[in-house]
């Protein structure tokens, strides 16, 4: 008796199908769809509106997600990403990775851009708006997704230098520094744009086409903190508002607070746009009060740590400013 399931034995096509990478795919079982729209409605119950599909073949056969894809919409998920659709690709993990960053980015950007029509009185119209991408190119508002803008800001960044600082005639190649409110970014050209197809950030693994870009370091924005005896830089940002201590909205300290402590930052070199009415400059005060009570609090624990043997000598405030740049640095 041959061992092998009975839908493999089977002598005819039916369940035989050419997928869209042209392998023959033969389908051993179909899901129960009345199971799955009563585990969608279960999810859907719970407040959730926006969905990721991924099944292990459908980079070659879709028509399953598709199906899936058919009865969240019915439901009513108003978004749906089928990572069919999305990066037909191979590898399951980092496709489902994908179509989940999609879904959970997706909505969130359809809003902001909704927003943006807003302002316009009979909102886009006829007028063209176009988005860009993590790739360096751009997409039309309809099309632009979330997957494909996790680093539109630094691939914007690339094309700028690259268009207004490259010399055809030279061809010396530029390296980029794009330090933002979250983290630092470096890139380079020498005369095209180098991507990538597939990239890890945070541990998660994305497949979607974007230029070379490396985060190197944190932020202007990134928040400083002593937790376990430990200096530590972000994740957390201040945001553009309040924005770092200096910046007169009440806000904690940040790279930018330590840079400006440290003098590496010059407060005439700004301009005036600071504080509740945006006509100050940037507060030196403000960022040192926070430094000084915050040097205070690491003193203390650091001295209780310490034995008589080892006696542990107070920091300044310029030393642990300095200690959190050098941490920011090297993660």
């Amino acid at each position: 008796m041959d061992p092998r399931p009975a839908a493999q034995n089977q002598s005819d096509e039916t369940n035989v199908v050419v997928g869209r990478s042209g392998e023959h795919v033969r389908i051993l079982k179909t899901p129960e769809w009345a199971t799955v729209r009563k585990q969608l409605q279960q999810v859907f119950d719970t407040g959730i509106r926006s969905v990721a599909v991924c099944l292990m073949h459908a980079y070659t056969f879709t028509a399953h997600e598709e199906e899936i894809g058919r009865i969240a919409s019915e439901i009513g998920f108003t978004h749906v990403t089928l990572s069919s659709h999305l990066s037909p690709r191979i590898k399951i993990v980092p496709r489902a990775h994908s179509a989940t960053a999609d879904a959970y980015l997706t909505p969130g950007i359809r809003r902001y851009v909704d927003g943006f029509a807003s302002g316009f009185d009979a909102g886009f119209g006829d007028i063209r708006i176009d988005f860009m991408q993590s790739d360096g190119g751009l997409a039309p508002v309809e099309h632009f997704s979330g997957l494909r803008a996790i680093l539109s800001g630094p691939a914007a960044g690339v094309v700028g230098y690259a268009v207004t600082s490259y010399s055809e005639s030279e061809k010396i190649s530029l390296v980029g520094f794009d330090m933002g409110g979250t983290s630092t970014d470096v890139s380079r050209f020498g005369g095209e744009f180098e991507h990538v197809f597939e990239t890890t950030t945070a541990g998660v693994t994305i497949q979607a086409p974007q230029l070379d870009i490396n985060t190197v370091a944190a932020g202007g924005g990134s928040r400083l903190f002593f937790r376990n005896g430990l200096m530590v830089v972000g994740p957390e940002s201040a945001g553009a508002f309040p924005g770092p201590a200096c910046y007169r909205n009440g806000g904690p300290l940040c790279i930018t607070d330590a840079n400006l402590l440290l003098g590496r930052l010059r407060i005439e070199h700004f301009p005036h746009i600071f504080g509740p009415s945006e006509d100050q400059p940037l507060d030196m005060n403000a960022t040192r009060a926070l430094f000084e009570q915050l040097v205070a609090d690491i003193n203390a624990e650091m001295r209780a740590r310490h034995t008589a043997e080892s006696a542990y000598q107070n920091k300044s405030v310029e030393e642990i400013a300095l200690g959190f740049l050098q941490v920011a640095n090297e993660t």
